[in-house]
């Protein structure tokens, strides 16, 4: 065995087998002395036996007794007697027994609440000493009270503990079932909409869900660290930034930054305004949604936008600038002869052009006195 060296402690195998040995000799012996104190230690103890017709059923070896409800020794036997009696063998502290009489009431009673049965000695004026190991036959015959005792017990609880706050009790579960039933509820019409719509087994279902979860969970973590880089970007603290600081100064300046407007706009005054203006503002357009059927501003909206974009089209941006594209339908032959034939219109078109009939024209390019 390797044995870690110790300064001034080098002790050799055999050594730490003898000193083993003697640790486990006097802890034996310490152990041996307390046991035998403990029993064979002189006790002033008193002992009695009850004469009875009967036990009553909890009364065994080790059952308490009890003078004026202080414990004062235990059941230590139980034998048959004589003619159908049975004894009851008491050992009790010795001042306490030899105080008693042979006016003395015994009764078995339930110690507690739940049923433990005890013996309760209850000593009279008068009668003879006894001495230590006595029979004694009381006076009056032995009475059986467990029963009776563990239910005037349980009243007392009854009465001192669950009626008063058993309808607190009851409120509180009320209420809190009350408040649960919603989610209850929730995931009731989950697990039934679940159910209607299910077309994959769970069985299927749940390990893919597993695996989901997993894949984000380590997808989530390796974001983590960088968001927290971005959140500890060094020019986003420590003022190295020149964007940064006029960024800041931009928003925070007490005279000219954006928290500042939005003070100077945002007054008490303006926002008293606003709750007088917003009625007005409602009552002001309620008649213009008004006039609108179902769905019809959506179509006129739509309409502007066609409008706007036929106005952008008919004006191509050129190197001189915006140029407007025109398409003009004359039907008087005099204006129509007036204008000038580009390359666009034809010339047996232009001759075949009948009075009363419409004539197109358009420049044949645009230039700049002509936008």
């Amino acid at each position: 065995m390797d044995l870690a060296p110790v300064p001034g402690f080098n002790p050799t195998p055999a050594q730490l087998r003898r000193r083993g040995v003697a640790l486990v000799v006097v802890v034996a012996l310490i152990a041996v002395a307390v046991w035998g104190y403990n029993t064979y230690r002189p006790r002033d103890e008193f002992s009695l036996t009850l004469r009875t017709p009967s036990v009553a059923a909890g009364v065994t070896e080790g059952s308490a007794v009890r003078i004026q409800g202080i414990k004062v020794g235990t059941v230590t036997g139980l034998s048959r007697l004589a003619h159908g009696v049975q004894g009851v063998r008491l050992t009790l502290d010795g001042p306490q027994g030899r105080s008693l009489t042979n006016n003395v009431q015994a009764d078995f009673a339930a110690g507690n609440l739940f049923g433990v049965s005890e013996v309760i000695l209850t000593p009279h004026d008068g009668g003879g000493s006894l001495v230590d190991g006595a029979e004694l036959s009381p006076s009056k015959p032995i009475a059986d009270s467990t029963v009776a005792n563990m239910i005037a017990t349980i009243g007392d609880v009854n009465d001192d503990a669950l009626r008063p706050h058993m309808s607190r009790i009851l409120m509180n579960v009320d209420a809190s079932s009350k408040a649960m039933l919603p989610l209850l509820t929730t995931l009731g019409s989950v697990t039934q909409a679940v159910k209607d719509t299910q077309r994959v087994s769970t069985a299927k279902t749940f390990p893919i869900i597993a695996r989901t979860l997993d894949a984000a969970d380590s997808s989530v973590a390796q974001m983590i660290p960088a968001v927290g880089s971005a959140a500890y970007f060094p020019p986003l603290h420590n003022g190295d930034s020149k964007k940064t600081i006029e960024m800041q100064h931009g928003i925070n300046d007490e005279s000219t930054g954006l928290l500042a407007g939005l003070q100077a706009i945002l007054t008490p005054e303006a926002l008293a305004s606003l709750k007088t203006l917003t009625p007005v503002g409602v009552s002001l357009l309620k008649p213009i949604l008004g006039a609108f059927p179902d769905g019809s501003a959506r179509g006129v909206g739509v309409q502007l936008s066609q409008l706007l974009d036929n106005v952008r089209r008919a004006m191509p941006n050129t190197p001189n600038g915006p140029v407007l594209n025109l398409r003009l339908s004359v039907d008087y032959p005099a204006i129509g002869a007036a204008l000038p034939q580009g390359a666009d219109v034809p010339p047996n078109r232009a001759a075949a052009a009948k009075p009363g009939t419409a004539t197109e024209a358009r420049p044949a390019a645009p230039s700049p006195s002509t936008p």
